[in-house]
């Protein structure tokens, strides 16, 4: 059974204070430094797992774990299944593209995960973005940009998702600029254009206005810096005493909240504010859409000068005099913290009592009518859990990010989320040349959606060119077709299905890669069952036990006990592969070993591709998840080497299992006739248990016969003749009846529908006659 290791002690510790010592480099109120203590006091290990996924887990038990009312559950997303397994998450994010995907941004320990959630039950990771190591990160989105910020450094992170709907998300840049560097949180208004930090290292800690005249380069132009600012809120005003004003709502810890008039950049002013009785700490909040209420977290109130969780309610019909009109709690001891509303509903994420849902269509009374606690077993006033939410996705879908467990995914109320099914039939990965290809689809109605049937597209791509779209038809076996036009030898070709609902929501299925080719040549094949040419050893091997070995592994909990090929296959190339007396009698010890292919002759092979499995461990012994195994091709004959992957230190495909990989070659070096491949694995300083495997490598490379230059020339012997009219009428005979393509000598689905029938007789008697 795997293993999932949380953060070591001394690792959790050395992080902790590496993030205090950032921390420190800024000018802070001691409020805020007592709110970052205690956050670092109650960090938690990481939840790994397999999480949960609605379109393959179904009813699992594990969507039964989470404690909710009126809540669904369609997504858990743990740590380990982001790039680099972070240890924490942080803030939340979304974003909808043109298309109308819906995308969550989550800020992580190492970064920012960039998530699509169109199908809420099966979220896909498009893109991550590396940033610094930290507890805290943050992020908000105008156009097509998403701006991260950290208090690990780095500036204003500039992210740009405009090609997001085909999986490329692009770290721009990482500004740092007059003396800039960290960051609290983030604040932006869409109706300005103006990014905004909070709690940054520069301007006392205050607010600053960041322009993004040119968005990909971020530019300070201004600041409030009387005190330290938490988190804000800035909006522009349409109507009443401060029509076309731009106004901040900040919170700003023991001062409470300060309202300041932005729209001079260079002269921002405090218009007014409330410092509230009993305050501990003004965390954040949140606008009512007619700007009339403000809502606001109190952080460290709870335990301290109140009991229960207590939320705060201000009337602000004149921002320039907030007014404390009343609070409210459900009676929990947990703390509140970020709160976003939408419409009569607010969404607040409180910590270790999850997300809490409340009606405020009575401004003063707020009724708790949903919830969904993603930290089990435990209410208490603690910095673990629930983060922050995002509830602002038009398809109703709700995005989490909880410290300890990662993303989750949920919609209110009991009964499916209103929506189109869009689902491909067979999907062809491989296109046949010169020839139209047919693309199927099913669209289910779910729910109250309906479908709008004009609005059915097949959009394509050729060569990463312009967007084609073509619409679909519906069949009387209730599926849509549309078809690909023919296209060339080796053209790769990116299709989807679109539609849209008759309210204009926007529905499109996964983009599906394809390549116009005949077949598939196997290069090379090795079930390791004997040895096929493979060498052990490479300049710098240094490792004192644990060298590769071809065998039958003998079973530990981090080696393998079977290989992968099927009976009556048994061995496999392995570190060292024997059991003895204990779990590291001969694990890798020492540095490093290397296994190395034969040599590979790809030349002018097109489209090649490599694969195998393998299996490598490193969650265990006295330093787990300090090692990594990596993969790398040549095409020199191992003169110089180019890296593929490299599997660890830590997360699920370094905890022991069988994984599989297959690459582009072409990805990585141009294809030659002297190709290798290399596996190396290695225990550094400091020491640890480390056993790898490797089975059933194949190399693979595309073949394209292009079609005949004339149709009637059916036998392609570039005459037409009787032959060719016997050889159509040979393969007719046997295809009748059957799906295309289909045929001993060509394609007897002459008219490439994908059924082989009287209508592709006519056809080709009509090219005969015409002939060439």
């Amino acid at each position: 059974m795997r293993q999932h290791i949380g953060i070591a002690p001394q690792v959790r510790i050395a992080r902790n204070l590496t993030i205090i010592a950032c921390a420190s480099l800024v000018a802070i109120s001691s409020a805020h430094a007592d709110e970052d203590w205690r956050k670092l006091q109650d960090v938690q290990p990481p939840v790994y797992g397999p999480g949960y996924f609605a379109s393959r887990d179904g009813g699992a038990v594990t969507r039964d774990t989470f404690d909710k009312l009126n809540m669904q559950l369609y997504a858990w997303m743990p740590l380990n299944l982001f790039p680099g397994s972070p240890t924490s998450a942080n803030d939340i994010w979304g974003y909808t593209s043109p298309s109308g995907r819906e995308y969550a941004i989550i800020g992580l320990s190492n970064g920012f995960g960039f998530v699509e959630v169109t199908d809420p039950g099966a979220p896909v990771l498009v893109g991550h973005v590396t940033g610094p190591n930290s507890l805290w990160h943050c992020v908000k989105v105008i156009g097509h940009y998403a701006y991260g910020g950290s208090e690990g450094g780095a500036g204003i992170q500039v992210m740009d998702m405009s090609q997001i709907d085909n999986g490329i998300v692009t770290l721009v840049q990482n500004k740092t600029q007059l003396g800039h560097t960290t960051t609290h949180t983030l604040a932006s208004n869409e109706d300005s254009g103006f990014l905004y930090l909070a709690g940054a290292n520069i301007a006392n800690g205050g607010l600053v206005a960041v322009s993004l005249a040119n968005p990909a380069d971020p530019i300070i132009v201004g600041s409030w810096s009387t005190r330290y600012v938490h988190e804000a809120q800035v909006v522009t005003y349409t109507s009443g005493p401060y029509a076309g004003r731009e106004i901040a709502f900040c919170y700003t810890g023991s001062a409470g909240i300060d309202v300041i008039d932005v729209t001079n950049k260079a002269s921002m002013t405090r218009i007014g504010g409330i410092n509230y009785s009993g305050v501990r700490y003004s965390h954040q909040g949140w606008l009512t859409d007619d700007k009339q209420y403000l809502y606001m977290n109190d952080e460290l109130d709870e335990g301290a000068s109140v009991s229960v969780c207590t939320t705060r309610i201000f009337n602000v019909s004149n921002p320039a005099s907030p007014v404390l009109v009343g609070t409210f709690s459900n009676g929990l001891s947990v703390i509140d913290h970020n709160l976003y509303i939408k419409g009569d509903k607010l969404y607040e994420s409180n910590y270790r009592s999850g997300l809490r849902v409340f009606d405020i269509s009575n401004r003063t009374s707020p009724v708790e009518i949903a919830y969904f606690d993603t930290y089990p077993g435990s209410d208490s006033f603690q910095f673990n859990g629930n983060w922050t939410n995002y509830p602002y996705f038009a398809s109703g879908i709700i995005v989490l990010s909880d410290i300890e467990r990662g993303l989750f995914v949920l919609a209110e109320g009991n009964e499916p989320l209103p929506k189109l099914d869009i689902a491909l039939q067979g999907a062809p990965t491989t296109l046949s040349p010169g020839q139209n290809t047919p693309i199927t689809a099913v669209i289910a109605e779910v729910g109250t959606e309906e479908l709008d049937p004009t609005t059915v597209v097949l959009r394509y791509q050729v060569n990463g060119g312009s967007q084609q779209e073509t619409p679909m038809t519906p069949q009387p076996d209730d599926t849509w077709r549309a078809m690909i036009p023919a296209q060339s030898c080796f053209d790769a070709v990116t299709y989807r299905v679109a539609a849209r609902a008759i309210d204009n929501s926007p529905y499109t299925t996964a983009a599906i890669n394809a390549i116009v080719a005949t077949g598939v040549d196997i290069v090379f094949e090795d079930d390791m069952e004997i040895n096929r040419g493979w060498t052990v050893g490479a300049p710098g091997d240094n490792a004192t036990s644990g060298i590769w070995n071809r065998m039958d592994p003998q079973g530990t909990a981090a080696q393998p006990e079977d290989d992968t090929t099927p009976a009556p296959g048994v061995n496999c190339w392995v570190t060292d592969g024997r059991a003895g007396s204990s779990i590291g009698t001969y694990d890798v010890d020492g540095g490093t070993t290397t296994l190395v292919s034969p040599v590979i002759n790809l030349g002018g092979a097109s489209g090649a591709k490599i694969s195998y499995w393998r299996w490598y461990s490193n969650d265990k012994g006295a330093a787990p998840n300090t090692d990594t195994f990596v993969v790398q091709i040549s095409n020199n004959n191992g003169s110089t080497w180019t890296t593929v992957e490299t599997v660890g230190p830590t997360g699920p495909q370094a905890s022991g299992g069988w994984n599989f990989h297959e690459f582009n070659v072409g990805d990585f070096v141009a294809p030659t006739s002297t190709v290798r491949v290399r596996f190396r694995a290695s225990d550094l300083d400091p020491g640890s248990i480390v056993e790898a495997a490797v089975d059933d490598f194949t190399v693979r490379t595309i073949v394209c016969v292009p079609p005949p230059a004339c149709p009637a020339d059916y036998n392609g012997d570039n005459e037409v003749d009787v032959l060719d009219f016997l050889d159509f009428f040979d393969d007719f005979g046997a295809c009748s009846g059957q799906p295309g393509p289909c045929g001993g000598v060509a394609d007897a689905d002459f008219n490439g529908d994908t059924l082989v029938d009287i209508l592709d007789f006519l056809d080709f008697l009509d090219a005969f006659g015409t002939g060439c």
